[in-house]
């Protein structure tokens, strides 16, 4: 798998006439680097590949395409038997979010994944999953979920990403209780419910649309340069 994402930044790299140590110092990599990603020697984390793209002017999905073509978790959950898709549209990938920062704020985006036109046709964003919390409900570390924006829940129960307390955003399922408080459930027995006193304590900035999953070995490598 590494060797053909290796042969399509080599590729994309000397059709915009870059060498490997040219493309490397817009990455911060070196020239070695680069190498090993060329030749399949060294796997690349989700991270760089959005970077890589970036630099080299290609969508992420033409490193990605036809990997494993028969793999079923390569698309969206709510999108399924939608043959060919043609039209495509960019959302923003949300990274670490800092304490006390809006969701949104632009430090927090590191690249941009291509999605169906119709599924941007309402506000989203994709966050990408740290930890595994949410792992009951099939939301892996290192997957990207879409969100769609909206300041309400549809149904108790729904998953939610949240900021609580105004300083920590958070993907949970949400809970009101008949008191009136809230009750935050991760998708992991691991983890313990966050209680809070009302939805006042909360800011909801999104809800659960979706979630894009890529090779384990893609996602999880984080090897130093």
């Amino acid at each position: 798998m590494f060797k053909k994402i290796g042969a399509k930044i080599k590729k994309a790299r000397e059709e915009k006439s870059l060498s490997q140590a040219g493309l490397g110092a817009r990455l911060g990599l070196t020239a070695t680097a680069i190498n090993y990603y060329e030749k399949g020697k060294r796997k690349i984390s989700i991270e760089d590949l959005f970077r890589l793209a970036e630099v080299l002017s290609q969508p992420i999905h033409y490193f990605l395409a036809g990997l494993d073509e028969n793999r079923s978790d390569w698309k969206t959950t709510p999108v399924h038997n939608v043959g060919h898709i043609h039209e495509l549209t960019n959302i923003d990938v949300i990274g670490n979010i800092h304490a006390g920062q809006p969701v949104f704020a632009e430090q927090n985006k590191i690249g941009l994944l291509p999605v169906p036109s119709h599924l941007a046709a309402k506000e989203h964003f994709a966050l990408q999953v740290k930890g595994d919390s949410m792992i009951d409900a099939g939301i892996n570390e290192g997957d990207l979920v879409l969100i769609r924006r909206q300041a309400h829940v549809d149904f108790d129960g729904q998953i939610v990403c949240a900021l609580v307390n105004g300083d920590e955003t958070t993907l949970k399922i949400f809970h009101l209780n008949s008191d009136g408080s809230v009750r935050l459930e991760a998708a992991n027995p691991a983890y313990p419910d966050l209680l809070l006193a009302g939805i006042d304590d909360l800011q909801i900035q999104g809800v659960y649309a979706g979630v894009f999953k890529f090779p384990a070995t893609l996602k999880i490598a984080r090897e130093k340069k």
